[in-house]
């Protein structure tokens, strides 16, 4: 019984469609996501910086935030922003050295 999810007119389960020769589909490869991510990494740079700046910012009622809410939650919860920020603007370094461009 054919599956609903494969491809019209394939023939064969999906592990015997696939191939890793050089019919393989580009868009699956290292490159080919790379490729496809290039156009956001302006606006990943972006807000990398915006969000960096505002974790700067937010050390100003970073006192207030550790009396009322905990140190434990408030340290956890900043870390978590600040890696997520940074995590983001070194990606998108990363893709701006590699040289991606939007297609």
């Amino acid at each position: 019984m054919p599956s609903p999810f494969d491809a019209a007119g394939s023939g064969g389960p999906p592990a015997a469609r696939s191939s890793r020769g050089a019919t393989a589909d580009p868009a699956r490869s290292a490159r080919g996501f790379d490729e496809q991510l290039a156009p956001l990494r302006i606006p990943a740079l972006v807000l990398g910086a915006l969000m960096i700046c505002l974790g700067l910012v937010a050390l100003l009622p970073l006192r207030a935030w550790l009396h009322d809410y905990g140190a434990w939650l408030v340290i956890a919860a900043y870390v978590q922003y600040l890696g997520v920020a940074a995590t983001l603007e070194i990606w998108g370094l990363r893709m701006t050295a590699k040289g991606g461009r939007a297609r």
